[in-house]
C-alpha cells in the first residue's frame, strides 16, 4: 500500500505547527463561534416584543423569519412547513438552535402586518440541538488537549450584528475542522494512523524513525504515548514485536483521534466517504472477505464472527485463520483508522 504521507514526526517544528496554527486555528474560531452565539442568546434574553424594540431587531427577525414563505406572510399563519429546508430560519433553530414558539411567531407576523408590539410576544430559548452538543464535546475536548500542553488559546473574537456574522463565524468552524480531517491534513493522518495498527505495518510505512528514542522523547512533549493494545499472544518478545499498538488512552493522541471522530459526526457521512474512496483500492479485499465482522485472536489464531442477518436470524458464522494472514490483509484498514 503506497500512501504518501509527507510529515516530518521528528522535526519539532512540524508538531510545533499544528497545535499552534492548524489545530490551533481551528480551537480558536470554535471557542469564539460558541462564545458568540451564547453572547447573541444573552442578548435576545428577554421577551420578544422587548427585543425587537431595540438595537437588535433586524438580528431577531433575520433568526426568526429569515427564508419564510410569503404565502405564510400573507394569511398570517406560521406552520413548519413555512420555512424552506434552505431557509435562514430553520438553520438557526435546528442547527444554532435558537428556539422560538409557534404560536409566538404568528403573534409576530400579525403584529408585524398590523404596525403594533404587544407588550409580550414569547422568548427566544436555547435548544441543546445535535450540532451544538457535538460541537461543545469537541471543544471541551480541545482545551484538555492544551491543558496537558500547558498553552493557553485565546478564542477568536467574533462582533455580531447582524444574523450574517453568526454564520460567517460558523462557516470558519467548519472551514478549519475540515482541513483537520485526515484527508487533508498530513500530521492528523499520521496521528489517526497511529490509533491502532500493526508495528510491523508501521515499520514499514514510517521506517525505523517512528521507534527512534530521541522521536519517542519529542511525542511524548506533546502527549502522544503509543504502546501496545492488542497482543497476538505468541510469547512476549513476538508480541511486542508484532502486536497492534497504538494511542494510550487519555493521552494527546487519543484526545485528538476522538477530535476526529466528533468532526466525522459534524460534516456527516459524506466527508467520510470520500476518505475511504480515497484508499478503496487497498482496503476492499479485506472487506469482501469480511464484510460484517467481528475478531478474537489468542494464541496466534485470529477467530473471525461474520454479524448474523437480521431479517433471517442466521446464527454466526465464524472462520480461523493464522494472525500472520490476518495482519497482512487487515494491517491497510488500520493504518487507515478503518479497524
Amino acid at each position: 500500500m503506497a500512501v504518501n504521507v509527507p510529515v516530518e514526526f521528528w522535526d519539532e517544528s512540524t508538531w510545533v505547527r499544528y497545535f499552534r496554527e492548524e489545530l490551533g486555528a481551528f480551537h480558536a474560531a470554535l471557542a469564539g463561534f460558541l462564545e458568540a452565539r451564547q453572547e447573541v442568546l444573552g442578548r435576545l434574553s428577554g421577551d420578544l416584543a422587548q427585543v425587537l424594540r431595540g438595537g437588535d431587531r433586524d438580528l431577531a427577525l433575520q433568526m426568526l423569519l429569515g427564508g419564510v414563505r410569503q404565502e405564510c406572510v400573507d394569511r398570517g399563519v406560521i406552520e413548519q412547513s413555512c420555512f424552506p429546508e434552505s431557509s435562514a430560519a430553520r438553520f438557526f433553530r435546528e442547527k444554532l438552535g435558537f428556539e422560538v414558539s409557534l404560536d409566538a411567531l404568528n403573534k409576530l407576523i400579525n403584529a408585524l402586518k398590523a404596525g403594533k408590539m404587544p407588550q409580550e410576544l414569547g422568548k427566544i430559548t436555547e435548544r441543546e440541538t445535535e450540532m451544538v452538543k457535538t460541537l461543545k464535546e469537541v471543544k471541551r475536548l480541545l482545551d484538555e488537549v492544551y491543558r496537558r500542553l500547558s498553552v493557553e488559546m485565546v478564542p477568536k473574537r467574533y462582533e455580531v450584528r447582524d444574523a450574517r456574522d453568526l454564520v460567517v463565524a460558523y462557516e470558519e468552524v467548519l472551514n478549519t475542522g475540515l482541513r483537520l480531517l485526515p484527508l487533508y491534513n498530513p500530521f492528523t493522518f499520521f496521528l489517526y494512523s497511529l490509533r491502532l495498527t500493526p508495528k510491523p505495518y508501521l515499520r514499514l510505512m514510517y521506517g525505523e524513525k517512528l521507534f527512534d528514542g530521541g522521536v519517542a522523547a519529542l511525542m511524548e512533549k506533546y502527549g502522544v504515548k503509543i504502546g501496545l493494545r492488542i497482543a497476538p499472544g505468541l510469547g512476549k518478545e513476538l508480541d511486542e514485536e508484532l502486536g497492534f499498538i497504538g494511542h494510550l488512552d487519555d493521552t494527546v493522541g487519543d484526545l485528538v483521534v476522538q477530535i476526529i471522530a466528533r468532526l466525522y459526526e459534524v460534516f456527516g457521512e459524506q466527508e467520510f466517504e470520500v476518505f475511504v474512496d480515497k484508499y478503496q483500492e487497498h482496503i476492499a479485499h479485506f472487506c469482501r472477505v469480511v464484510p460484517l465482522w467481528k475478531a478474537k485472536i489468542e494464541g496466534g489464531v485470529v477467530r473471525m464472527w461474520k454479524i448474523p442477518d437480521s431479517l433471517t436470524g442466521s446464527p454466526y458464522a465464524y472462520h480461523d485463520e493464522s494472525y500472520h494472514e490476518f495482519l497482512e490483509r487487515a494491517a491497510p484498514l488500520a493504518f487507515l483508522g478503518l479497524l
